[in-house]
């Protein structure tokens, strides 16, 4: 028998990589009869899962209206990074002194997988994360890398949706920090890649 709590797990894994790869679009409502019968699964798993959602950002619940996937002002998308800004070059800066030889190896194969990836948009987001959740992870900051983590979903998806790429020279520039363990540089790296991204996404919302 599946506990309660594991069917609320996979229901909440499936509506967050849903709303991330842009499947369900800002704005658009959840209606929670047709959820449940397309998941498989009861009302009261679907409602905690769309709460647990609402915690992170991503549905916003209205008791009158019920639940939509939230959407984004430019002015939320130029807060979210400014935090992410802050946030990750504080990552970057305080991961590269403690990275071994082997972390190197290993994140440099994954910021290569964000280039082979790059045509792919979904897949692409993939590989990003994945390089950039391993790169913050050594920094021993937990609760900063969470939150920026958090952040880096709120705004991947209207860049999926805008079908809009990174910019592979940052990928270059950040590896070479990586192999000379240069944290400034690496932080700036990640400070002006960040802000490029901030305008072109603000950009296209225009």
């Amino acid at each position: 028998m599946i506990e309660p709590r594991s069917v609320e797990r996979s229901v909440t894994e499936a509506l967050r990589e849903a709303i991330l790869q842009g499947n369900l679009i800002p704005g658009q409502r959840l209606a929670q009869v047709e959820l449940s019968e397309e998941l498989g699964v009861s009302r009261i798993p679907l409602r905690d899962a769309l709460r647990r959602l609402e915690a992170e950002g991503l549905v916003e619940i209205d008791g009158r209206r019920g639940a939509r996937v939230t959407s984004l002002t430019a002015d939320d998308i130029a807060e979210i990074y400014d935090m992410r800004i802050l946030l990750e070059a504080e990552c970057v800066r305080r991961a590269l002194p403690r990275l071994s030889d082997e972390d190197i190896d290993e994140l440099i194969a994954l910021s290569e997988e964000m280039d082979e990836y790059a045509s792919d948009p979904v897949a692409g987001a993939a590989a990003r994360r994945a390089f950039y959740s391993a790169l913050y992870a050594r920094s021993n900051l937990p609760r900063m890398r969470a939150t920026a983590l958090q952040l880096r979903g709120l705004v991947q998806r209207y860049h999926l949706l805008n079908e809009q790429r990174e910019h592979g020279h940052a990928h270059e520039e950040l590896r070479a920090c990586l192999r000379e363990r240069d944290a400034e540089r690496a932080a700036a790296v990640v400070r002006r890649h960040l802000e490029a991204a901030r305008e072109d996404l603000i950009a296209s919302l225009d």
